[in-house]
């Protein structure tokens, strides 16, 4: 037995030597770039892209046995361009299976891996070819997904497992994925997106995982810089997880998360933001399950809407969604968050306890949600569901109430909504069947009930069809409203309303409102004067500079929304008031398609006579108008205008114009056209042109029969002109108009347009002279007064900005020097004191004439013009 137990003992030493003889032999014989053709052919023949290696595949045995490849590249299918790159790569390999000739991964450690990954217009990727297979080669396929960057030196495992699953016989019988793990240096993925349109890359990263096996969790540490242009991003991230990949099953699970991030991706820009939890999916059922999920950030929002101080916070203890099964379920799912927007903050809140539904039932707790914005208006919504039941396939919610308030200086809408909702998933239906509701409007013009007006309604989406249709209906004050809307191609819409109202008073429906006066508005007299030669200089300042003084930053006018814009909307109000206006029987059509809004019709009845009308506005910023007034009464369409009745009579109106700008302050500068006047029958408030020129004529009697003026005068004035017919033509050019017509038949005068005759609206200032002239057939009553005045033409001037107008008397065009002097001395200060509303004293009584100077004629008639006139 000994001489037995010693050979075999020598036997296995003999064996022993022998295996590493045949080691050695085979580490130094081996030679690993004998396979760099096959592996190019085989990625060539199963994807057709090109791997290049441009160095040597080199063999290291220390510290462990593995290989070394520089350089390597795979391009895009059929194409030269670049896919990915690897600058250097190191894989390390188990020993024993290269005896048998089969490749088991130990570790593999890149540097420089670039990779390009692209979305085309068609959202087709530029790697699915790599991940997408059929049949044997799915697994193969699938685990090329997850270990993309080594899949490219490792094409002879590839090759070895493929020929495995396949059954082609060959040397090569097996591939194990079982890395131990995976590092990344100095590495970066581009990413462009041609259908969303997105360019982002992640930069400079760090990767480390543990032992990657499939199927089973792995430990990852992520360290790179995002950035981008579209969006414009620039952020650190740094984060752990414990990963779990199975690309057979095509499920992926991220456990003990936690991810940190620094920076910006527009329009957010945060000072830090976080994630943790546990995340799972599978890309089959498209099923996501979270647990104890909680995200947070502060920071801000950049963009028009500015939102600084921002804080948002996302807690979900549970929260499972699984289209495939048409499931959802929800625990303790709570949002908040806040910020300082430029009107004021804003916080939102959303709870929603708990939520199950599946194809069996469904059932769960009240939900909750706030809206609050306070600022110089202050608007809350609160939102509530309550009712859930049904199932994942005919859902039904109770109540939908949805209460809300809008406080605006001292205007106070309350609205208080609810309807109930139901979901058909087979048909894609969401309907709101019974909607009512009441809005309460408080405002101290409305008085102590305010206006309140009840409705109720129905809406109803169809997403297979992809429309939308809604019935409200209200009253107001008794008569009844109803609004109709149909969308189509909900993607893109193609909006139709339709308007019936029996009455529409925008004056309580939105009342105006009050704010407190400013300190400068309240301080009176002198304040005004000051405020008022301000505005004079700034005037002056911006004529001489070519333009008006610079005020605040102008309103940008954004009309962009014209180019996604389809609608069609008709209306029909029988009686339709607001801000002063009133009209009645008024029919409209508007019409907005591809970047143009326009007013094809508008025709109505106003002040006892009617209008028709058309407008425009393109996404160019360009307007347009074409407005006709009929036998309109003038008088309560100037109340309804400037708050003043200045002209009454019957008149037409015609106005044909057109602007553009960028702002808001651009568009009167911009301004075109022509607008025209003709009143008949009517009369001019505020001055009694026959009288000022009967009592100047009486005056110059009397001096030339050598008698003194009479001065006792002691009644009122007539503050009135009457007239027969006034006609006015103004044209407009690049915001100056241009009086080119002005017309006024008097029974004793005729007032037509001097030189200049100018209305700069652009820079709101006026140039105008009138010339008023005596006819020379005086019959009518006090036509004797004005004999001394046959056939002279007085010519009025009213210059200066809108808001601080100077009258005076042209004298170079008055021919009579005795007439001029004493024009020259009363009549200017009293047309004056006429054309500014001062032709009364303050306290009602009678004008008075003031005590004349004996040593001079001349000058008494001017003083007793002065007192003849109200001075």
């Amino acid at each position: 037995m000994k001489v037995w137990i010693k050979r075999v003992l020598i036997g296995l030493v003999a064996v022993f030597f022998l295996v590493l003889l045949g080691i050695a032999v085979f580490l130094l014989t081996f030679d690993p770039n004998s396979y760099k053709a096959r592996v190019q052919d085989e990625v060539f023949q199963r994807y057709q892209r090109t791997l290049n290696i441009e160095g040597d595949i080199a063999l290291s045995v220390f510290p462990r046995l593995g290989l070394t490849v520089n350089k390597i590249s795979l391009s895009e299918p059929n194409s030269d361009l670049v896919f990915a790159s690897i600058d250097h790569a190191r894989i390390a390999v188990a020993i024993w299976p290269l005896v048998s000739n089969r490749l088991v991964v130990d570790h593999i450690a890149l540097d420089g891996f670039k990779a390009w990954l692209k979305r085309s217009p068609e959202g087709e990727f530029n790697f699915e070819d790599l991940i997408h297979a059929t049949g044997s080669d799915a697994a193969v396929a699938q685990a090329t997904e997850i270990l993309a960057p080594p899949a490219k030196p490792l094409g002879i495992a590839e090759a070895q497992a493929s020929d495995l699953v396949t059954g082609v016989p060959d040397e090569r019988t097996d591939l194990q994925v079982d890395i131990a793990g995976l590092e990344l240096r100095n590495s970066e993925v581009h990413y462009f997106d041609a259908k969303d349109g997105y360019d982002v890359r992640i930069v400079g990263v760090q990767l480390n995982t543990g032992r990657i096996t499939f199927d089973q969790p792995f430990d990852v540490s992520l360290n790179g810089r995002l950035q981008g242009s579209l969006p414009a991003t620039d952020a650190q991230i740094q984060g752990q997880a414990a990963v779990r990949i199975d690309p057979v099953k095509r499920e992926y699970s991220a456990q003990r998360i936690n991810v940190r991030m620094v920076g910006s991706v527009h329009p957010f820009q945060a000072e830090s933001a976080s994630l943790r939890g546990n995340l799972a999916y599978s890309a089959f059922s498209q099923h996501l399950n979270a647990g104890n999920l909680d995200f947070e950030m502060q920071g801000r929002i950049a963009g028009q809407t500015p939102v600084e101080s921002l804080s948002l916070e996302l807690t979900a203890p549970r929260l499972r969604v699984d289209p495939s099964r048409r499931e959802l379920q929800v625990q303790d799912l709570a949002i908040r968050g806040s910020g300082d927007m430029p009107d004021g903050n804003a916080l939102i809140e959303l709870d929603a306890p708990r939520l199950l539904i599946s194809p069996e039932k469904a059932e769960g707790e009240t939900v909750l949600g706030t809206l609050k914005l306070e600022g110089e208006s202050v608007l809350g919504v609160a939102l509530e569901m309550t009712g859930l039941s049904g199932n994942a396939l005919d859902l039904n919610l109770k109540e939908l109430k949805v209460d809300g308030n809008l406080k605006q200086g001292d205007r106070l809408i309350q609205v208080d909504m609810s309807s109930p909702v139901r979901w058909n998933a087979i048909n894609e239906q969401l309907g709101l069947t019974a909607i009512k509701g009441d809005v309460q409007i408080n405002a101290p013009v409305l008085g102590d009930q305010g206006f309140e007006f009840p409705l109720i309604g129905s809406l109803a989406i169809d997403f297979l069809k992809s429309t939308l249709s809604s019935d409200m209906n209200a009253v107001l004050n008794g008569s009844q409203l109803s609004l109709k809307t149909r969308v189509d191609q909900l993607d893109k819409p193609v909006i139709n309303l339709d308007l019936n109202a029996e009455e529409l008073d925008f004056d309580k429906l939105f009342p105006p409102v009050q704010v407190a006066k400013s300190e400068e508005s309240a301080k009176g007299g002198a304040s005004e004067n000051q405020s008022n030669e301000a505005v004079n200089e700034q005037v002056n300042q911006g004529a001489a500079k070519g333009g008006p003084a610079k005020a605040s930053e102008p309103a940008i006018i954004d009309l962009t929304f014209l180019n996604e814009l389809n609608l069609t909307a008709n209306a029909k109000i029988g009686r339709l008031a607001g801000r002063g206006f009133e009209a009645s029987d008024v029919v409209t059509a508007v019409l907005a398609k591809q970047g143009r809004l326009d007013v094809t019709r508008l025709t109505g009845k106003l002040y006892d006579g009617s209008f028709t009308g058309k407008a425009g506005a393109t996404v160019a910023n360009e307007f347009s108008t074409q407005l006709n007034l009929s036998s309109v009464s003038v008088g309560p369409l100037m109340r309804a205008i400037s708050g003043e009745e200045r002209v009454t009579g019957t008149g037409n109106v015609s106005l044909r114009l057109s602007t553009q700008g960028e702002t808001v302050r651009a568009l009167p500068s911009a301004l075109a056209g022509d607008a025209k006047i003709a009143v008949r029958d009517g009369a001019i408030k505020g001055i009694d042109l026959p009288r000022i020129l009967g009592r100047a004529s009486q005056a110059i009697k009397d001096l030339s029969g050598g008698t003194g003026p009479s001065l006792g005068i002691s009644e009122n004035l007539d503050d009135e002109t009457t007239f027969t017919s006034l006609d006015a033509d103004l044209r407009f050019a690049e915001g100056v108009g241009t009086l080119r017509k002005l017309a006024i038949q008097a029974p004793l005068l005729r007032i037509t347009q001097g030189k200049p005759a100018t209305i700069d609206v652009g820079r709101q200032v006026i140039d105008l002279v009138v010339n008023v002239r005596v006819v020379d057939t005086l019959r009518g009553q006090g036509a004797e007064q004005l004999a001394q005045l046959r056939g002279v033409t007085v010519p009025l001037r009213v210059n200066g900005p809108f808001n601080a107008l100077n009258y005076g008397v042209e004298w170079k065009g008055i021919g009579e020097a005795a007439i001029k002097r004493v024009l020259e001395q009363g009549l200017e200060s009293g047309l004056k004191g006429l054309l500014e509303g001062q032709t009364k004293p303050a306290d009602g009584g009678a004008a008075t004439a003031p005590e004349p100077a004996a040593n001079d004629p001349v000058k008494n008639i001017g003083e007793a013009l002065k007192g003849l006139i109200g001075r």
